[in-house]
């Protein structure tokens, strides 16, 4: 059989899964109810116009964070919604679990960890102006986290393992992403948390590729497993975007750097994934929540 007609046979049959197969819009979550007002005050707030000079201060929020006296650094992000969909997944109390948040920004994640007994947490990050933005945070907090000028790509820097690692909206942002997941995987104990862009579930991707065991290899027909490589700023106009991976992209690759129990995917928008992989089928998160 020629290559075009391997072509014509598998998608042939994805034309018959097409007609079966239900609408990519309908496996999107729901949208789920963020948390409009934060439930603590931290212990050193400054007033209400010093926080509103502060944030003025940056022409660029990624993070909504409360500074106290009602003040917010903006409104909800797409963080809110993450910690929405994966809040129910935590222990009220983390009873000093360490963690580590890779891209830390300015510091979202780690605080609302520290703010449910979180221990040790390093938060890494390569962008400065976002280190200064989770440096006068932690104070107003008056928490206990360390903050690191470092490339996901030097995580082999770090010499110790974590509980749990935060990784969202990172790994699209990555030149070589296997290498960071499987340096993640050397230095977590249980549970990773991913959040990334993704190449949407639907039924007309297919790739020919050579597939077989030895002696037996011939091009076939694959609609997942694969991975899209951005050369310049295709995705969003944005040149810091290189890989999208589809789900059992992800879920391989995690496999490989470990990992072995994984929640569902969540569909949070149409290009975006969300999921808990973990070592520890009793793992510190209740990942069959999500």
């Amino acid at each position: 059989m020629t290559i075009l007609n391997k072509l014509h046979s598998a998608l042939s049959k994805q034309k018959q899964r097409l007609k079966s197969a239900i609408t990519y819009s309908s496996t999107i979550a729901p949208s789920v109810a963020v948390e409009e007002k934060w439930s603590f005050e931290p212990p050193n707030p400054p007033t209400r116009e010093e926080a509103e000079a502060f944030v003025k201060k940056y022409s660029f929020w990624y993070h909504r964070i409360y500074l106290g006296n009602g003040a917010y650094t903006m409104p909800p992000t797409m963080a809110d919604q993450v910690w929405a969909l994966i809040k129910p997944t935590f222990p009220a109390d983390l009873k000093g679990a360490s963690m580590l948040d890779m891209g830390c920004n300015a510091g979202f994640f780690s605080i609302l960890a520290k703010l449910r007994g979180a221990g040790r947490i390093l938060g890494i990050e390569f962008l400065d102006v976002y280190l200064e933005q989770f440096e006068y945070i932690r104070k107003i907090w008056q928490m206990d986290i360390e903050y690191r000028l470092m490339d996901a790509h030097d995580i082999g820097k770090i010499d110790e393992q974590f509980d749990l690692v935060m990784f969202a909206g990172i790994l699209y942002h990555l030149k070589n992403p296997f290498l960071v997941l499987e340096g993640i995987g050397q230095r977590c104990r249980d549970a990773v948390v991913i959040e990334t862009e993704v190449i949407p579930e639907d039924p007309r991707n297919l790739l020919m590729a050579r597939l077989g065991p030895l002696g037996q290899v011939k091009l076939t027909a694959t609609t997942k497993g694969f991975m899209k490589f951005y050369e310049r700023d295709e995705l969003n106009g944005d040149g810091s975007n290189w890989w999208a991976p589809d789900t059992e992209c992800l879920l391989g690759m995690l496999r490989v750097a470990g990992f072995k129990y994984f929640s569902r995917p969540i569909y949070h928008a149409p290009s975006r994934i969300l999921l808990i992989a973990t070592k520890n089928e009793q793992s510190l998160l209740d990942w069959r929540k999500l």
